[in-house]
């Protein structure tokens, strides 16, 4: 028996990394959970986070490394994986965003950490 005819569709083609990285969503980013970046492209990245929490449709990813921010929105869920395509992206060090204050003072604490 032959092996299925798989054809990856994404635009971007993922890199496997395992980055340390925190999700924020809710009223002024209060709502927070740490997770891991296990794969990441140009176009999007695929998260390991425990399925207790309650993403909603778009949230920002703060990939500790470098501070950068991702504003992504979920493509899939399953268990403790999800994948997500970005809409834009920042460096914290460098935000103005007022939006993104709460995770700025976030990242500088984990950074002196």
């Amino acid at each position: 028996m032959s092996a299925p005819d798989y054809t990856d569709r994404r635009e971007h083609p993922r890199e496997p990394t395992n980055l340390r990285a925190r999700v924020f969503y809710g009223k002024d980013m209060a709502h927070w959970a740490d997770c891991t970046i296990v794969d990441l492209s140009k176009g999007g990245a695929r998260l390991q986070i425990s399925a207790i929490y309650p993403l909603p449709s778009r949230f920002v990813v703060l990939q500790l490394l470098g501070g950068v921010v991702y504003d992504v929105r979920v493509r899939w869920r399953r268990g403790d994986m999800t994948g997500v395509s970005f809409d834009a992206q920042t460096q914290i060090e460098t935000n103005t965003e007022e939006r993104l204050a709460g995770v700025q003072k976030a990242w500088e604490a984990l950074r002196a950490a």
